[in-house]
């Protein structure tokens, strides 16, 4: 493979590499859209759930609870990098 110079878009090196990084996160979302669209259509196509029931579900308040603590924490996480406190998350923590 030919060593080429990195593509630059922005002055900031930083920004470029944050864009890219946006970018593969993109990326990575639209193949978990595509693939849980397959599973949605495989389950209403088996008679396992149809589309209305995935359509109108409405969570009980103990599954709304859930999911808030782990929107919470999915946000505090992703948020921590702002505050310039990056930790290495390993066995030990």
């Amino acid at each position: 493979m030919e060593n080429r110079p990195e593509q630059v878009f922005f002055e900031d090196e930083a920004l470029d590499r944050a864009v890219g990084m946006i970018m593969t996160l993109a990326a990575e979302l639209y193949v978990t859209r595509d693939r849980l669209t397959v599973l949605e259509r495989t389950l209403a196509a088996k008679g396992i759930i149809s589309q209305s029931e995935l359509d109108g579900y409405q969570p009980d308040h103990e599954a709304l609870s859930l999911d808030a603590a782990d929107r919470d924490a999915f946000t505090a996480a992703l948020m921590a990098n702002l505050s310039g406190k990056q930790s290495a998350k390993g066995l030990t923590s």
